[in-house]
């Protein structure tokens, strides 16, 4: 009787210990608008879609708490948005980074094992001689049923599996005896980023957009007998490819109707699965992610994270941005730190080019994020991982905007308090960052702000954060 007494005392007060826990913590939520930065456009008046565009919900976020500018990776670099988002969520870019085909699979489910390569996959058009004609074979729908056309091949004692992804996207597993030594090798003799063991056959990724050029013939890196196999194997997988796409009914009906034949298959972002410190053990804190897209499925498995499904979050323009905002809501009571990702905003300015629907876009995000205006115990950070000028059609080092608003609670407290922006940048991209944050959202007695009442890219320029990179943002935004 007494050791039952003592084992509900016990249960009793771990319960409410857990309830104080979650009653007064300050959790965070990270959203990140894919793609978000762009250029002024001259249909604009000279603004930018973000700035164009109608968002009274991201304002008052923007008003309440900080803001800045950032570059994700340094300037110098081409921001892809696996590299990005590892710099963003407070990894290494390249000593943790796996190959953007290990997070593509992770991210449709794939059962990768560590003696595998995966590689991210693009149904591609190309002409009669492999020069490349779109990147995106016209961003064909689906290609699950060109897939099941050209997987579990057998090339040279290796095995060739693909995996359909979302539209004209797959992943490529490639595995075997020589591939399982090839790793072991390289491990050995790797350091650093793991993209590049066989090189990307893409040459519309591989530098500037070079559509029109041939395809690259894969290489391997250094001098390993092995390396130089799988290499000449995926080379022969890649035209045998070629050959079997090009008589597929699928293609043949497109052609008829005038549509560009998924006939190439161009590869990139080789690597295999390696093991680092999860988001947990990293930052202490529980976190989730809700998102629609592989891509960032699969970075936020990789990172240890709970994936949360959301129905109709499809990662693409038509995806159910309300649902996820309330998954988001709803995963904040069970979680410290949640990701909300929404891809659209990438692919209006990369795949379509469209100031106007990267516009429209933006606005349908803003008018679902009412919800957020009232969160009390949760930090909301909004911000892009690279820019995606419609301009360009691709990605640029051009600054991302963000945000950083601290929760009801804490805004309602500092409506009185301001902080000017520092003069000088390196002070404001160090010492106040994380002391200014911890006064933000942390910090129940102080919170400061900037003068910004509008989110956007040149006024972001004129907040407190100053110009920030990524290797410094959860820091700030966690206050370290």
């Amino acid at each position: 009787m007494i050791l039952s007494t003592l084992r509900f005392s016990l249960i009793l007060l771990i319960i409410l210990i857990n309830l104080c826990y979650n009653r007064h913590m300050q959790k965070t939520l990270l959203v990140i608008l894919d793609g978000l930065g762009d250029r002024p456009i001259k249909d604009f008046g000279g603004k930018t879609p973000l700035e164009s565009a109608k968002t009274p919900n991201m304002d008052l976020l923007a008003k309440r708490g900080i803001c800045g500018v950032m570059n994700a990776m340094p300037k110098d670099l081409y921001p892809t948005s696996e590299e990005a988002h590892l710099a963003i969520l407070g990894y290494d870019f390249k000593k943790d980074h796996p190959g953007r085909g290990v997070l593509e699979a992770l991210g449709i489910g794939v059962k990768l094992k560590k003696d595998e390569l995966a590689f991210r996959v693009d149904f591609s058009t190309v002409d009669k001689d492999l020069n490349l004609i779109d990147a995106r074979a016209g961003v064909i729908d689906s290609v699950k049923d060109l897939c099941k056309a050209v997987d579990n091949i057998e090339i040279d004692n290796i095995r060739f599996k693909i995996y359909p992804s979302l539209q004209h996207r797959a992943v490529l597993v490639v595995s075997g005896d020589i591939v399982k030594k090839y790793i072991k090798e390289m491990d050995s003799r790797l350091r650093g980023n793991d993209n590049g063991w066989i090189s990307d056959t893409d040459p519309h990724k591989a530098g500037p957009h070079k559509l029109g050029v041939r395809v690259l013939r894969p290489k391997a890196t250094g001098s390993s007998r092995e390396g130089k196999t799988i290499a000449r194997a995926l080379e022969r997988y890649q035209l045998l490819s070629h050959e079997i796409l090009n008589e597929n009914k699928i293609n043949k009906k497109r052609f008829k109707k005038g549509l560009l034949a998924a006939n190439f298959i161009t590869t990139r972002g080789c690597g295999h699965l390696k093991d680092i410190d999860d988001f947990k053990e990293k930052f202490g804190a529980k976190s989730a992610c809700i998102a629609g897209a592989p891509l960032y499925k699969g970075i936020s498995i990789y990172l240890g994270m709970k994936m949360l499904s959301v129905r109709g979050a499809t990662g693409k323009l038509d995806t159910n941005v309300g649902a996820k905002v309330k998954a988001s809501l709803k995963a904040l009571k069970k979680y410290d730190f949640v990701f909300l990702h929404i891809k659209g905003t990438d692919m209006a300015g990369e795949d379509y080019g469209d100031g106007k629907m990267k516009r429209d876009f933006i606005e349908k995000i803003d008018k679902e994020l009412g919800g957020f205006l009232n969160i009390k115990n949760a930090t909301i950070a909004i911000t892009g991982d690279h820019a995606t000028p419609c301009e360009l059609k691709d990605h640029s080092s051009d600054v991302v905007p963000v945000l950083i608003s601290p929760s009801l609670r804490h805004s309602e407290r500092s409506e009185a308090k301001s902080r000017k922006p520092l003069k000088n940048d390196e002070d404001k991209g160090k010492g106040f960052l994380r002391s200014s944050f911890q006064e933000v959202g942390r910090n129940d007695n102080q919170c400061h702000k900037d003068k910004v009442n509008k989110f956007g890219e040149s006024y972001c320029k004129e907040g407190g954060l100053g110009h920030i990179y990524g290797k410094d943002f959860m820091k700030t935004l966690l206050g370290e």
